[in-house]
């Protein structure tokens, strides 16, 4: 009898501290899946010490100091300081965590701060920074653009804060932060994934080591994923490239959370744009003139016949050339497909110009109506990227 009011006790003090460190922690399900651990490791902890021991407490202090003490495997170390005793009986061998029990805990992550990083040339660079809280995300490029998820619907910006892309969040289908980022790694149908154990166990990490996925093989030579050993939470992820260069990401789960307003998406910008001009459809070219663009003198664009989509939206195809202040005129980016009021990220030109010199314009064309039926204006936003900006 008192074995089993111990054991009432037990569940209850350690059930109120997790829930401190995390409220939505499911205890009962917890303690349903790991019955038989728990069972055996109250068997060989029984009667060894009470629940005054002083030591304990220390084992407390250590634990509550982290956030990320969220785990099932925390819960037995919470265990083992409410009984007081030293565990002798064996624990959890981390070198034989499989990666399906990272992704049950990353549906657990409700916020996470995120980067990702390329290296190219051994020069590193930051692509874009994110942060994800509560089924919403923001993602903002290192040109300005930004992308706003409120897990409805995915909406994209421009550096003018010109709407880009408007479609299903990436979080519509009910699929978790990581699950969408990593994307395969996550996958429970594979394998390879779910039953791959750690390459590499540290003091503080577990390294995993994976394959890239077959239709990724041909560029990438290999993925490792470092997790946290404690809370079993990706922290960096490195995909190492068969040329040598690699991307990065670095997951922070203790940066501070952005308030609710910081994951509303910005109000339509209405600066002008560098450039716009009326175009007849399947009509001749139209030069327009480009200001405000240092190194872009003019575009030349071309529209052709409208179709229609699933969604019944009438759509354009939009052909669009520059010129430069040098005189040299880009390859034609052809056959851009517009929709009315949206406009829509693009590039051309990287390694395409007559005197076989490194020029990429990144531009952005808008299509609006006018009064007559077979005329639109075109508006050209676009931003000159030269071998500096390469990497």
């Amino acid at each position: 009898m008192k074995s089993h009011q111990s054991n009432e006790q037990l569940d209850e003090l350690i059930s109120q501290a997790v829930s401190r460190q995390r409220p939505t922690f499911d205890f009962d399900k917890w303690k349903r899946k790991h019955k038989d651990e728990i069972q055996v490791f109250k068997q060989q902890t029984a009667g060894e010490q009470t629940l005054h021991s002083p030591r304990p407490f220390n084992i407390w202090r250590t634990i509550m100091k982290s956030r990320i003490t969220k785990l099932a495997a925390a819960a037995l170390i919470i265990t083992a300081a409410f009984v007081g005793v030293h565990y002798s009986g064996g624990s959890i061998d981390p070198a034989t965590i499989a990666w399906a029990d990272v992704t049950e805990r990353v549906t657990e992550v409700d916020y996470v701060h995120f980067y990702y990083l390329k290296s190219r040339n051994n020069r590193l660079t930051r692509q874009f920074e994110g942060w994800y809280a509560h089924g919403k995300m923001v993602i903002r490029g290192d040109s300005g653009d930004a992308t706003y998820d409120d897990g409805q619907t995915l909406q994209g910006f421009d550096g003018h804060k010109r709407r880009t892309v408007k479609r299903p969040s990436n979080f519509a289908e009910g699929q978790t932060f990581l699950q969408w980022f990593i994307g395969g790694l996550l996958s429970d149908e594979n394998e390879q994934f779910s039953q791959q154990i750690p390459t590499n166990v540290g003091d503080d990490f577990l390294i995993y080591k994976f394959d890239p996925p077959s239709e990724d093989s041909d560029w990438i030579e290999s993925i490792f994923v470092t997790v946290g050993k404690n809370s079993l939470l990706p922290v960096q992820m490195k995909v190492y490239h068969k040329d040598q260069d690699y991307d990065l990401v670095i997951f922070d789960y203790e940066a501070p959370e952005k308030p609710a307003e910081f994951f509303e998406p910005p109000i339509t910008s209405e600066e002008p744009p560098h450039g716009a001009g009326e175009v007849v459809l399947d009509g001749e070219e139209v030069v327009i003139d480009i200001a405000g663009a240092p190194g872009i003198k003019t575009a030349v664009v071309r529209l052709h016949s409208k179709s229609s989509d699933n969604s019944g939206e009438p759509t354009f195809s939009l052909d669009v050339a520059f010129i430069i202040e040098e005189g040299y005129r880009s390859i034609t980016n052809d056959l851009i497909r517009l929709k009315l009021n949206e406009a829509k990220k693009c590039g051309l030109g990287a390694d395409n110009w007559p005197d076989g010199k490194y020029r990429n314009i990144r531009f952005t064309p808008l299509l609006k109506p006018t009064e007559k039926e077979d005329t639109c204006i075109v508006e050209i936003s676009c931003w000159l990227r030269t071998e500096e900006d390469r990497f």
